[in-house]
């Protein structure tokens, strides 16, 4: 059933994508289109690089401050994702993208990414706290050289 509507989503999605290409390139002239494609496609790129070196500084940063830099790691996924989708050709993906870089969609969207991975992370750990952590094992170490290795 997820395949079913797996398949069905990328079916639609594909659909209007299309459809929208088609629409604005028969409003505008096919160069400008091919022209504002690959525009949007260089500023994915350039947004993707941008970010990524001012996340690995902020992500520093804060491990240097001793803090957990979840924010940073969020927000350059978040980054990530919104210079993909600008990467990828079409007008819904980059609408996506341009969803996904304004402030308040973007709050929204690491809300609830940080309930959900915390709701993850509450539910992970209750399986694992019937073990008990402080178990140390003992063991010996010896090491033989295997005689029938040596060069004779």
């Amino acid at each position: 059933m997820f395949a079913m509507r797996f398949f069905l989503f990328f079916f639609l999605y594909i659909y209007c994508e299309i459809s929208l290409l088609v629409a604005i390139g028969s409003n505008t002239s096919v160069l400008f289109l091919i022209l504002l494609m690959i525009f949007i496609s260089a500023a994915g790129l350039w947004l993707i690089r941008l970010r990524g070196l001012a996340t690995l500084f902020s992500i520093r940063q804060q491990l240097a401050q001793g803090k957990i830099p979840q924010d940073a790691v969020i927000s350059s996924v978040q980054y990530a994702v919104a210079g993909i989708l600008l990467v990828i050709p079409g007008f819904l993906s980059d609408i996506l993208a341009i969803l996904l870089l304004l402030p308040f969609t973007k709050t929204i969207i690491t809300t609830y990414l940080l309930n959900y991975f915390s709701t993850r992370m509450k539910f992970n750990t209750q399986y694992s706290q019937g073990f008990s952590r402080t178990e140390t094992f003992d063991a010996d170490f010896e090491r033989k050289q295997d005689e029938d290795k040596w060069v004779k």
